[in-house]
């Protein structure tokens, strides 16, 4: 992705930070790599769709990437995959 944003004249630094402004934290102990697997997740979309320079330059992502609720059936998904990799294995 790097690559991309640079090729698009986008310069990064590493003092460079993205913010997902209004995206809500996890409520529990154990949500926190859910909430960042969704964001990378939704960025890369973002980014296939053409639309994550546009985010950048606004300072942030939207809002509706990380509601609680959204983030919860995630984790579901995530589980539900690994579920099915760990069965198919076996």
């Amino acid at each position: 992705m790097l690559n991309t944003w640079l090729e698009r004249g986008l310069q990064l630094d590493m003092k460079t930070t993205i913010v997902a402004t209004g995206i809500t934290q996890q409520a529990n102990n154990f949500d926190c790599g859910v909430h960042v697997l969704y964001i990378i997740t939704k960025m890369i979309e973002a980014e296939k769709n053409g639309k994550l320079l546009e985010y950048l330059e606004k300072g942030g992502v939207p809002i509706e990437w990380g509601t609680a609720e959204i983030v919860a059936n995630y984790r579901l998904e995530v589980r539900d995959l690994f579920i099915s990799l760990v069965e198919s294995d076996t």
